[in-house]
C-alpha cells in the first residue's frame, strides 16, 4: 500500500460510503434510522483504528499503521461491496424463507470467512504475524467490533436489536 494521509481518508471515504449503501439495504427492510446506522458505521470505523493501532504498538510497527489501515478499510469496504447484494436479498420473514435462507446463511458465512482470511493476511504481512495470528487478529477485531456494536445498538435501538431494551 502507498503510504500518506491521502490515500488513508480516500480508502476511509469508501468504506463509509459502502457502509451506508449496507446500511441502506438492511433500513429498508427493517425500517432502520439514518443518523444511528451512520453513528454505528463510525464507531466501527473508530473501532478498526484504534484495535488496529494498538495491535501494531503492541508490535513495534507504529509506522505501518497508515498502510495498514488503507489496506482494512480498503479490503472492508470492497468486501462490502461483494455483501450488498447478499444484504440486500435477506429474507425479510427468516421463518418462512427456508430455501432462501439456507443460500443466504451459506453466502453470508463465506463472505464472513473470506473477510477473516483477508483481514488476516493484511494483520499477517504488517504485524509479521503467522498465518493463523493473522486470522486471529483479525477474529478478535470483529468479536471488539460486534460486541461495541451490539452494546450501542442496545442504547439506541431498542427493542429492534433483537436484545433485551
Amino acid at each position: 500500500m502507498p503510504a500518506g494521509q491521502r490515500v488513508l481518508l480516500i480508502a476511509v471515504a469508501f468504506y463509509l460510503v459502502v457502509g451506508l449503501l449496507l446500511d441502506r439495504a438492511v433500513a429498508e427492510e427493517g425500517g432502520g434510522q439514518f443518523g444511528v446506522g451512520m453513528l454505528l458505521l463510525l464507531v466501527d470505523a473508530l473501532v478498526l483504528a484504534g484495535y488496529s493501532a494498538g495491535l501494531a504498538a503492541l508490535r513495534g510497527h507504529a509506522e505501518r499503521v497508515p498502510q495498514m489501515l488503507t489496506a482494512l478499510f480498503g479490503v472492508t469496504a470492497m468486501l462490502g461491496l461483494v455483501a450488498w447484494p447478499l444484504v440486500a436479498m435477506q429474507p425479510a420473514d427468516m421463518a418462512e424463507a427456508q430455501a432462501e435462507l439456507g443460500f443466504w446463511s451459506l453466502a453470508m458465512i463465506g463472505l464472513f470467512a473470506w473477510n477473516l482470511v483477508v483481514l488476516g493476511q493484511i494483520y499477517r504481512r504488517t504485524l509479521e504475524f503467522g498465518a493463523a495470528m493473522g486470522v486471529l487478529a483479525a477474529l478478535g477485531y470483529f468479536m471488539l467490533s460486534s460486541l461495541v456494536y451490539l452494546g450501542l445498538a442496545a442504547q439506541l435501538l431498542p427493542g429492534e436489536t433483537g436484545l433485551p431494551s
